[in-house]
């Protein structure tokens, strides 16, 4: 793959934007100067939605619409001033262009039809489609077998004015999925809503939550949050009679808390839809999830197509002389960025040799980097009545580490001596399947038992409330014992190919031999060239347990070859998301004392990987390691972006894992191998925030980092600094806590 053929999915203009006139308002409110961009953009979004028909933006200081405000929603903290309507300067207002330019596409994109009557684009909160054009060039729709659930394209659309006065239009789509019932709908049929996420249907912003109650309140009773009934609301604050004015007066008002905390706010049922994922449908409609395969999972070349589609309906803006964009992505020179290609590493296994990235099986023949340094020691837990189940897995698990061996046959791919594991088991004991008590009482059994290195537990399919999988994981957690988890369906597996001489299970058997050593403080290769000057990295997250309340996480990863040492779960929680200084202290100290701990001094540069870094205390940093004396640099990987990079000299368009692209301070990265799967890769973000570090060596370590996942020979998309991070966030009832750790109990 040449590095001349990555582009990312962006188009620029067919010319310069015009400059255009609005009409500009001042924000008069008492508290403007206590923090005026909260005021002015909560601002900006309360007139815009009672005024869905106009644009309205914000510039940081000023409101700006394409008409006259006349609409002004009651019970705000803030009048407006109008100063005129003026031309504003393009290069000093270039958001306020852009966000009107996304404006303007979404008018052009509601007016085009599909069969001459149908709209073909929604153009809601979101820009939407159930359109698809077969490979015939028909348009038809996907539905579920029942019609209730039906397939749609999200188009997400970013427009961004470049220093050559052009517009360049950042697009990426993704598979939706649209549900027929409402939450009335839903009430009416009996159906449980409580709990259940939903968005608004009729925002022009993307609202979703939790449904959070059904009130004894109708729509036609006054609400103290609005200053009048929601019908009141929708028809005389909006000027939005037509949604509301058909519907039963006695129709409940519901309540919805926002996900990202606040007050709850009051909804029409109708208004409401579930929000459906993937996982949900596939459960819901299996059949339907099956037959949508090929149209969900696309290549770069595909999504390509049905850009150049978008751009097409889109067609030339009035408003802008008749601007249009191009139909071919653009260069990257005009967005100030170059493109290269990282090389992958080379991964150091037992006995000093070395295997490619993609050969990651061959570690099996070669040994590990570093097994435990003591003979395991294994518990086994198993459902009541599945002793010959438990049998089989155990017995397959010593085979395969202990003697080269699968399903009793020596295998030439397996050297003997993987992992030392105690002959017989320390204990075995079965529980009930459904009795949370039983669980507890089973798992509490090893208290008692001294020095279980890990415990092995059979337990039923499916991670439903009444799953043991939690409770063993807390509990065991507390006395610092690992655990590794197999699924009945699993061990299943085990015994039909102990029968017919299969190897179906033998890909699971790998990976439990790679989660036991990952537990017990193994470690299956390293890299042995890390590039740039570092001799620790460290990964942060932070976990949201409740509204406000936080708990930060650290990972380290030792030396330039990426041996890591553990993780670090403060005790105590923490309110907000920007990490106290206090525990930020206790973090770094525990990263020094382990390294001095195995080196006998500092580390004299580490590197901190974070994804996103915007409320961080940038002084902290500079102080603590100014008086450390240690050199840092802070990275920040982000892993949600929405933007796709294709390589234009490939049949199928999709870049390679190593492909870069990048400037002096920020790079798109694809670490994902592609080969044998469907779809697209989805690059990281790797951005500078501060450091002696080149863009290029953070880059590297970074795709290096990825290559170095302990519990399974697939690679993760993130490097394990933040990838363990947020694994260490998303089960934190089941690590320790207040210790540093090189057990990977996460897994």
């Amino acid at each position: 793959m040449g590095k001349d053929g990555l582009r990312l999915e962006v188009f620029a203009s067919d010319k310069v934007v015009s400059i255009c006139s609005f009409h500009i308002y001042n924000i008069k409110s008492q508290n403007i100067d206590d923090n005026s961009y909260k005021i002015i953009r909560g601002a900006c979004s309360k007139l815009a939605n009672v005024n869905r028909r106009l644009g309205i933006f914000e510039n940081g200081s000023q409101i700006i619409s394409t008409d006259l405000i006349d609409n002004i929603p009651n019970g705000i903290d803030f009048s407006l001033e109008y100063v005129g309507y003026e031309k504003l300067d393009i290069q000093s207002n270039t958001r306020v262009y852009g966000r009107y330019i996304e404006y303007l596409i979404k008018n052009n994109l509601s007016s085009v039809k599909v069969l001459e009557k149908y709209n073909k684009y929604s153009c809601k909160s979101d820009i939407t489609s159930a359109w698809f054009r077969s490979a015939e060039g028909s348009f038809g729709t996907y539905k579920s077998d029942d019609k209730i659930i039906s397939l749609e394209r999200i188009y997400n659309i970013h427009v961004e004015i470049g220093k050559d006065g052009k517009a360049y239009l950042w697009l990426d789509t993704k598979t939706g999925f649209r549900s027929k019932l409402t939450v009335m709908d839903m009430l009416e049929k009996r159906i449980d809503v409580l709990g259940m996420e939903v968005k608004n249907d009729w925002g022009q912003f993307r609202q979703t939550g939790i449904l959070a109650e059904i009130s004894q309140t109708k729509v036609i009773d006054p609400l103290n949050e609005l200053s009048c009934s929601l019908k009141d609301y929708y028809i005389y604050k909006k000027n939005e009679a037509y949604l509301v004015e058909k519907l039963p007066d006695c129709t409940p008002v519901v309540y919805v808390k926002s996900k990202s905390g606040g007050n709850m706010l009051s909804y029409y049922p109708q208004a409401l839809i579930p929000v459906l994922t993937r996982e949900k449908v596939g459960i819901l409609a299996p059949d339907f999830s099956t037959r949508i395969e090929p149209v969900v999972k696309r290549s770069m070349a595909n999504r390509i197509i049905l850009d150049k589609e978008f751009i097409t309906d889109i067609g030339n803006i009035d408003n802008l002389n008749g601007l249009a964009f191009e139909i071919d992505t653009t260069n990257l020179d005009s967005l100030g960025l170059a493109a290269t290609t990282v090389s992958m590493p080379q991964l150091m296994c037992g006995d000093g040799k070395f295997i490619n990235c993609g050969n990651e099986y061959q570690i099996f023949n070669h040994g590990f980097y570093q097994k435990p340094n003591r003979k395991l020691r294994i518990g086994y837990l198993y459902p009541r009545g599945e002793k010959e189940l438990l049998v089989q897995v155990a017995n397959d698990i010593y085979s395969y580490a202990m003697l080269g061996k699968y399903h009793g046959e020596t295998d030439n791919y397996i050297i003997p001596g993987l992992i030392d594991i105690q002959t017989q088991p320390e204990i075995t004991q079965e529980y009930d399947v459904g009795n949370i008590t039983d669980y507890k009482r089973a798992a509490l059994k090893l208290k008692n038992i001294e020095q279980i290195d890990i415990v092995i537990a059979l337990i039923p399919d499916g991670l439903d409330e009444d799953s043991p999988y939690n409770p063993f994981k807390k509990i065991w957690a507390e006395l610092n014992i690992p655990s590794q988890m197999i699924s009945m369906k699993t061990a299943r597996k085990f015994c039909s190919d102990a029968k017919s001489k299969g190897t179906s299970s033998k890909y699971y058997l790998q990976n439990i031999v790679l989660g036991i050593l990952g537990k017990t403080g193994g470690i299956p290769w390293i890299v042995k060239n890390m590039p740039g000057n570092v001799d620790c990295f460290v990964g942060l997250d932070v976990s949201t347990q409740a509204k406000g309340i936080h708990y930060p996480t650290c990972s380290v990863v030792f030396d330039r070859y990426g041996r890591m040492l553990g993780f670090f779960k403060p005790r105590v929680a923490q309110q907000g998301e920007k990490i106290t200084t206090q525990i930020l202290q206790d973090v770094f100290d525990q990263v020094i004392l382990s390294y001095e701990n195995e080196y006998g001094e500092k580390p004299k540069n580490i590197v901190i990987h974070r994804d996103g870094f915007s409320n961080e205390d940038k002084e902290w940093y500079e102080h603590y390691f100014k008086a450390q004396g240690i050199n840092y640099a802070i990275i920040e990987v982000r892993k949600n972006i929405y933007k796709k990079m294709l390589d234009i000299d490939t049949s199928d368009m999709n870049p390679s894992a190593g492909s870069c692209i990048y400037n002096s301070n920020k790079a798109y990265l694809v670490t994902t191998v592609m080969k044998g799967r469907k779809g697209s890769p989805n690059p990281l973000l790797i951005e500078k925030a501060c450091g002696n570090i080149s863009i290029g060596e953070a880059v590297t370590q970074i795709l290096y980092l990825t290559q170095l996942h302990v519990g399974s020979t697939q690679k993760m998309r993130l490097p394990i600094t933040t990838g363990y991070a947020d694994k260490i966030c998303k089960n934190l009832d089941n690590v320790p806590t207040g210790q540093v750790e090189n057990k990977l109990f996460f897994l």
